[in-house]
């Protein structure tokens, strides 16, 4: 929830006070881009999300690097009370992002680089009920892997989105501590429902069952973010996962350079199954999620 229009300074100062963040407007997207491109794998999501959605589509706060030139230092995307991504390479650019969410926007999920996220958290949500706190890790692959499309491997149907939901809903309560079923049935399976429809989710059948699935998030000329695995219980321990992730990034990597994921570093069995396919550990990230996310 937004609790007020940010009054904040537009441009670098040069009076000896520091500068602050401000919220930033279409004329700003050149520089929202130039700053993201010095790290263009890492920032794929935010990309992707600022090649579709425009700028004042979302919330997004940039503090100037203070080069006098208007170049940005850090930025933050929020969605508010769902998402906030930031890239912030300085610290201490981080935590004044850190502050002006404190003053305007009420904690939600936090996701991205793990210094910047943890600088910003500190400060914005410093009382809030934190459920997850991941280290999590940026993972990529450029390279196809080896071997065959498995028998049952497709894109979900409508008439799997039942199914598909249910999957979804375990999976977010088992990685990030809430059913969004719960929160919200309606929206959930309009989105489940999206995605099914756009081609979005790929799914491995057995015996007339889905024993894996996994959805397709940003999709960009440099690259894709997958997200989503998961393979229900009964069905753990078989090779699903390696061979429904492989076959997925086999087909994405036919027209895109990569495909990246987030993984809990904690979740050893995830982490084998992405690095058996090939994927490369890159950057630290951190997911944070609290009570009251949808």
């Amino acid at each position: 929830m937004v609790v007020g229009q940010p009054v904040l300074r537009t441009a670098p100062c040069t009076s000896g006070e520091p500068v602050r963040p401000r919220r930033l407007d279409p004329s700003d997207e050149p520089a929202i881009e130039e700053l993201l491109q010095t790290a263009p794998v890492l920032n794929l999501f935010l990309l992707g999300f600022l090649s579709v959605h425009p700028v004042d589509r979302a919330w997004w706060y940039g503090i100037d690097a203070g080069t006098g030139d208007g170049r940005l230092g850090g930025v933050v995307m929020i969605l508010p009370g769902r998402l906030a991504v930031p890239f912030c390479p300085v610290p201490e650019l981080a935590s004044a992002l850190g502050k002006t969410l404190r003053a305007l926007h009420r904690p939600c999920m936090l996701v991205g680089p793990r210094e910047a996220c943890d600088r910003i958290w500190a400060i914005w949500g410093r009382s809030a009920p934190t459920l997850r706190h991941y280290d999590q890790r940026l993972y990529v692959l450029e390279t196809r892997p080896p071997g065959t499309e498995p028998e049952g491997f497709r894109q979900a149907r409508a008439s799997d989105v039942p199914t598909v939901a249910a999957w979804s809903s375990a999976m977010t309560l088992e990685d990030l501590g809430f059913d969004p079923a719960e929160e919200s049935p309606t929206a959930h399976r309009t989105t489940v429902q999206d995605r099914v429809r756009a081609g979005r989710t790929w799914v491995l059948q057995r015996e007339g069952s889905i024993v894996f699935q996994i959805n397709v998030g940003t999709v960009s000329r440099r690259g894709c973010q997958v997200g989503g695995t998961y393979v229900p219980p009964a069905a753990r321990g078989r090779g699903y996962a390696s061979s429904g992730v492989a076959a997925t990034c086999r087909r994405l990597l036919a027209s895109h350079p990569r495909v990246t994921l987030h993984v809990n570093e904690a979740n050893l069995p995830a982490v084998r199954v992405y690095e058996k396919v090939g994927f490369v550990r890159s950057e630290p990230m951190r997911l944070i999620t609290v009570r009251g996310d949808p």
